[in-house]
């Protein structure tokens, strides 16, 4: 099985609490049976939210805008004038962003105007808020940002739709290889993609990562320490699968046992290769690994302090070493435009492998938290 396959091109687009998204968990579930685990679900109620296309005019011009996902619908469409605000950035890799609001005479905000992430094109994201549910919004690219910056005060219609869907369930794939110490590494990547995305690339090449992982760390005796393998659901709408897996694992007392998290996210496209790791330590170690691989010669490498956006900072928030291994800088992120043809086998393989060396070294020597 290749989950890059299953995940990205039979089943495609697999928003959080859709019936797509429980058919890749249950791919992820067979993936781990038939490397010798035996799964679980560990199921956690959910909000979901049905977008709509945006529509964005600035002085009588459409402009392409992208969903803000969990943005109130304005009431129709809403006029009023442009005013940048400033600049916001959720942290980590995440640039600053332009943010401008729309305004109506009075000076009443009626929507926001967010620069998408990277400056790459208008895409579906989220607002990086810390409270899920969110003004009327959506996102611009960020050429028509820079553009933005200096039409200030010139007329905009915006109109926002969408659909909050309360009471639906998700679940994170789970299965774990007993050690010989109850204590634990987590290894993890997410499976759900975002609204009208494949997830080719983000984040079915994580997945198939961790399939491999799991696949050889299984055939290969009982480690030293237990590993726990998760398909995280719910990555991109807040990390929500996630922080729901840590809450529980906290109320049972299980959180004690991890001592680290190796995440896989976006591992076979783009230029750079990031590896997002905290305590200072975890990120040193990671980085020899990398020089020992050839890595920092093929690829632009950048070693940097774990980051919000992906599953492994809900660990690094609890205290717990964590780690991200991702490939990134590509010009279809977020988009429908995510194909199998962009997946390159080396960089897979690259970010496999260095996990690997990585989730070895935590088995026999723990990294302490900092």
């Amino acid at each position: 099985m290749n989950l890059v396959e299953t995940l990205g091109v039979e089943i495609g687009v697999r928003q959080a609490g859709t019936p797509a998204a429980g058919r890749a968990a249950e791919a992820v579930a067979e993936a781990f049976r038939d490397a010798g685990l035996e799964p679980y679900f560990h199921e956690f109620g959910l909000l979901g939210y049905e977008a709509d296309e945006p529509e964005l005019e600035i002085d009588g011009e459409r402009w392409d805008a992208g969903p803000c996902m969990y943005a109130s619908p304005t009431d129709g469409t809403v006029e009023g004038r442009v005013r940048r605000l400033g600049t916001h950035s959720i942290g980590g890799f995440f640039p600053e962003a332009d943010v401008f609001a729309v305004e109506d005479e009075s000076g009443r905000e009626l929507a926001r105007l967010l620069m998408s992430p990277f400056g790459g094109p208008a895409i579906p994201f989220l607002t990086g808020a810390r409270q899920i549910a969110v003004g009327p919004a959506v996102f611009i690219s960020g050429a028509d940002s820079i553009r933005l910056r200096d039409l200030e005060g010139v007329s905009a219609r915006v109109r926002v739709s969408g659909r909050f869907v309360p009471g639906l369930t998700e679940r994170n794939v789970v299965a774990e290889l007993r050690g010989r110490s109850d204590d634990a590494v987590v290894v993890s990547a997410h499976y759900d993609s975002v609204w009208r995305g494949p997830g080719v690339v983000d984040n079915a090449t994580g997945v198939e990562g961790l399939r491999r992982i799991a696949e050889g760390f299984a055939g290969g005796g009982q480690p030293g320490r237990s590993l726990i393998f998760i398909g995280f659901a719910a990555e991109e709408i807040g990390c929500i699968g996630s922080r729901s897996w840590i809450f529980d694992s906290e109320v049972t007392g299980e959180l004690g046992r991890i001592k680290a998290c190796v995440n896989l996210d976006c591992i076979a496209h783009g230029e750079r290769l990031e590896l997002m790791a905290s305590p200072r330590a975890l990120a040193d170690r990671l980085a020899v690994f990398a020089g020992e691989l050839g890595l920092r010669d093929r690829y632009d490498l950048n070693v940097g302090p774990a980051g919000p956006g992906v599953d492994a900072y809900p660990f690094h928030e609890k205290g717990i070493p964590a780690a991200t291994v991702s490939h990134f800088g590509y010009d279809e992120y977020h988009l429908p435009t995510e194909r199998l043809e962009l997946i390159d086998e080396q960089r897979l393989a690259d970010s496999v492998e260095v996990a690997t060396l990585l989730i070895e070294s935590l088995l026999e020597q723990p990294v302490e938290p900092g």
